[in-house]
């Protein structure tokens, strides 16, 4: 991807199941709609072989 430390605080985050706001990692419920349930945010992965 890019700089490994942008990365890292990108990919830092929980997404709301329910409205798909980014939250902060430590949130105990969502910032938008009061969902507590999360997900991490997706790392996507390089593809090898490609070119």
């Amino acid at each position: 991807m890019g700089n490994p430390i942008a990365d890292k605080n990108i990919l830092n985050i929980k997404i709301c199941l329910k409205c798909k706001a980014r939250n902060a990692k430590k949130a105990l419920k969502c910032r938008k709609c009061d969902y507590t349930r999360f997900r991490g945010k997706k790392m996507h992965k390089k593809e090898a072989g490609k070119g």
